[in-house]
């Protein structure tokens, strides 16, 4: 499982290469391998040092999804990291949260049956609600940036209320006024 990882870019890298040899190879194996490394307690970790990073910023909550492995079925090994980068610099903050999804294929038929709550799709509202955590810390503002992907109406209902959203439109909602959004945007140019 881990004798491959992602860097940034979407370059493969792997395990050798980031331990610079086989000693460290074997080092990076065994810390990944071992019982006692827990994933949420690496994200808690990650967190509390990324909110040391916000007070009186404005902090953009980046998130999106990536797969490590996925094979001509779809089945594979996807995750989805939120960073912290500050709006006014551009500077990485940190990391706030992130969500291993693993893909068996075949679920896109049944998506609409399962309750939001047991969708892949929830990890959206959940990187959103790990983001509040940085309004907490201090943090002016915090938007939380999303593509397409994160336009779910229920992404929206469930929004935490000290986080902003900015997201990449897929559906063309009805607004407010009765007009739809993208029509809206079209009179805007």
């Amino acid at each position: 499982m881990y004798e491959r990882l992602v860097a940034y870019g979407g370059k493969g890298v792997s395990v050798r290469q980031l331990g610079g040899n086989r000693a460290g190879e074997m080092r990076i194996a065994r810390f990944l391998h071992n019982p006692k490394v827990a994933v949420g307690e690496m994200m808690t970790a990650a967190l509390e040092r990324t909110c040391v990073q916000v007070a009186g910023r404005h902090v953009l909550a980046i998130q999106d999804t990536s797969s490590l492995r996925v094979d001509e079925k779809g089945q594979g090994l996807s995750f989805h990291p939120v960073i912290a980068v500050d709006a006014s610099e551009g500077t990485v903050l940190g990391l706030i949260d992130n969500f291993f999804l693993t893909r068996n294929g075949g679920e896109r038929g049944t998506r609409r049956q399962r309750a939001f709550a047991e969708r892949t799709a929830r990890r959206w509202l959940s990187g959103a609600e790990s983001a509040s955590a940085l309004v907490e810390a201090g943090a002016a503002c915090v938007t939380v940036i999303e593509d397409r992907e994160g336009d779910i109406y229920e992404c929206f209902a469930f929004k935490p209320a000290p986080v902003e959203k900015l997201v990449r439109a897929a559906q063309d909602r009805r607004l407010a006024d009765g007009t739809c959004l993208f029509a809206k945007a079209d009179e805007m140019e």
